[in-house]
């Protein structure tokens, strides 16, 4: 990465962290338009920034067209796991824009894909089948909702990382506050705090403090 380039993804970096998401994508386009190299490392990379800075956004179209750029890259390249990790960003990116039957079978494809070329990568798989979960309760099939986060637990469980276990946890909760099930979601929260503080990961014990209080403000209303 030359200079110039290097200058301009650092100023669209602090543009990013200043929530200035219009100039950070200008900065990212400039840089882009110098590499000119789409098989280049530094190109993909810039697109990646990109496609977040598109997500920030919610111009999630945007998003799709450099995450589709980079999946087709990762495949010509044979580098499985990005080809991966593009895969389920793309899953993400179709949730976000409301496309969830098509979402959800980028995600069964993902999976399938993890299962195939990375069984070993519990968290990776954790990840997947959480967003299976999220994607089945989107589509009004709590059912299965319930079997895939069973199973993302599981990997998680298996994967013995901690912010794996907190990640899920969460996801966890999220899915019975979701169902009115109170109880079991600060459940699940709690145990995600607590794994949370272990890694001293501050702001996201505090998230779950928040999602808590949450939780005992919808018991009290239903008290009442």
């Amino acid at each position: 990465m030359n200079k110039e380039v290097h200058q301009l993804v650092e100023i669209a970096e602090i543009a990013m962290q200043a929530n200035d998401y219009a100039h950070a994508e200008k900065k990212y386009i400039d840089a882009i338009y110098l590499l000119d190299n789409p098989e280049s490392e530094d190109y993909q990379k810039v697109i990646n920034k990109l496609a977040k800075c598109y997500s920030a956004q919610e111009n999630f179209a945007g998003a799709k067209e450099c995450l589709e750029k980079l999946l087709f890259y990762a495949k010509k390249n044979k580098d499985l796991e990005r080809e991966a990790a593009y895969l389920h960003a793309l899953a993400v990116n179709t949730r976000s824009m409301e496309e969830y039957d098509l979402a959800s079978l980028m995600c069964e494809e993902e999976i399938t894909f993890r299962l195939t070329h990375f069984p070993d990568d519990y968290c990776g798989l954790a990840r997947s089948y959480h967003e299976a979960a999220i994607l089945a309760l989107l589509q009004r099939n709590p059912m299965k909702g319930k079997i895939n986060l069973d199973k993302a637990k599981q990997y998680a469980d298996k994967s013995g990382d901690d912010d794996c276990q907190a990640n899920i946890l969460r996801g966890i909760g999220d899915y019975h506050f979701t169902l009115n099930e109170l109880e079991r979601a600060h459940d699940s929260y709690q145990g995600s705090h607590a794994l949370y503080m272990k890694i001293k990961n501050e702001e996201a014990a505090a998230e779950l403090l928040a999602r808590m209080q949450r939780v005992k403000n919808e018991e009290h209303q239903n008290r009442t």
